[in-house]
Order: C-alpha cells, then structure tokens, then sequence
C-alpha cells in the first residue's frame, strides 16, 4: 500500500486530490498551516470513514525551511516511508498590491516558490536514495507567459517548473517520476471573488486530472488540457504584438 503526503493539504484542489488518491486506495499525510489543524482532523476523518484508509495529520509552516527536515523525518516515523508527494501549498495575492509593496511581494515568492524549492529538494534527496518515488507540485499555466495581471504569481510559476525541470532530469536515472500540474482556473477560496474567470474547472475535475497523470507516469499536464492549447497560443504572439494586449 503506498503513503502520499499532501503539503498544504486543507486547500481546495488538495483536498479533492486528498479524496481522488483516497479512493484509489492510497494512505494519506494531511499537513499544512497550524490555524487549518480542526479542518485538516475532519477532512482525515472523513477519508478514513469513506474509502477506509490510514490518514494522518500534521502542522506545519512551509517557509520555515529550518523544520523541513524534522517534519520529514517524523512522517516517515508515524506513517512509514513516503511513496509520493503532491505540494499544493500556494497564495496568489492582488497583482496591483504586490506591486506597490515588495515586501510582500518578496513574501509571496517566499511561500509561493522557495518553500517549494527547500521542501522538495529534501524529498527528492530521500527518494534518489532509495531510487523510487512520485513528487508531484501545483504550478499554473501563468508561468507560461509573463501578462501585467499578474507577472509577479506568473514568476513564482515559471521558476516552480523551471525547478520541476531540472528535478526531473537529475532524479530520470533513479527512476523518480517528477510530475508538473497546471491547472487551468479554478473555484477555490483562492479565486473567491474574481469574476468572469475564463473556462473556470471545479475541484474535483483537477483531482481527477491529477491522479490520472500520476498513474500514467506524466511529466507535465495542463488540467483540463485545453489550457496547453491556450498556452501554446499565447506563448507564440510576437512580444510586439503581446505587449499590446490586455491580458
């Protein structure tokens, strides 16, 4: 039976991915911020009554680089040795705010990609060991192309794939599969508000998109697919052309 931690679990497409995986028979970690600890104990409630699965919970704050490690280490000890990990932890703050205060600006990066790159770097140390595993992080078509909306979350975006890249080739010869997900709008607490959201998905349907690339050993895969082609598009407009569009 395979273990699958899920960093930044009490999120909306982590929990639907926490129920896809669950469904497939697969035991779960829940982990994520300290003021998510009740919703994290009833989403592994939940899952254990629902599919009948082991489910485990722990806190933990994903920019505190120092703990990362220990964190790990105390998974592994509770819940045995990790077969996979999905990062979902993420923000996407108001373009127009990060702008004015880079401060948090250089917070959101700090949450958005960095904690992702020390996180991640560990796992991928702990499975080139033992030359098996599935790492697996959220990104977004935003890190395709770089559009005035929202630059500053495309940026976390596109150095969170450039990171995926290299993680991929390096761990290819220990047999790692490295998947990258990019999924298109969703209706999550993080889009509540936002209006006229183009080709929005559900939760459930990016779970579902998910675990099928997981299974299918997948590199990169855009939820749902149209997005690859939408990206192929707008990565190809001419710069002049672009820089001309309000996007």
């Amino acid at each position: 039976m395979s273990t699958w931690l899920i960093a930044g679990a009490a999120g909306g497409i982590a929990s639907a991915t926490a129920r896809e995986l669950g469904a497939r028979g697969h035991w779960l970690v829940l982990a994520d911020r300290p003021e998510t600890e009740q919703r994290l104990k009833e989403n592994a409630k939940d899952l254990q009554v629902r599919y009948g699965i082991e489910v485990t919970t722990f806190l933990f704050d994903a920019t505190d680089g120092n703990k990362h490690q220990t964190l790990l280490d105390d998974i592994e000890k509770k819940a045995g040795a990790l077969d996979g990990v999905v990062w979902t932890v993420g923000v996407m703050w108001p373009q127009d705010e990060l702008a004015a205060d880079s401060a948090k600006a250089a917070r959101h990066h700090e949450i958005n990609y960095v904690s992702a790159m020390g996180f991640l770097g560990l796992v991928a140390n702990r499975f080139e060991q033992r030359k098996s595993g599935s790492i697996v992080a959220i990104s977004s078509p935003a890190g395709d192309r770089g559009r005035a909306s929202n630059y500053l979350y495309g940026a976390d975006k596109a150095a969170l794939q450039v990171f995926m890249q290299g993680l991929r080739q390096r761990l290819a010869p220990a047999g790692v599969h490295v998947l990258t997900i990019k999924p298109g709008p969703t209706r999550t607490p993080m889009t509540a508000g936002m209006e006229n959201l183009p080709l929005p998905s559900s939760p459930e349907t990016v779970a579902k998109g998910i675990a099928r690339a997981i299974e299918k050993k997948r590199e990169v895969a855009y939820v749902p697919g149209i997005w690859r082609l939408i990206m192929l598009v707008l990565r190809h407009i001419p710069e002049v052309v672009f820089k001309k569009l309000k996007l």
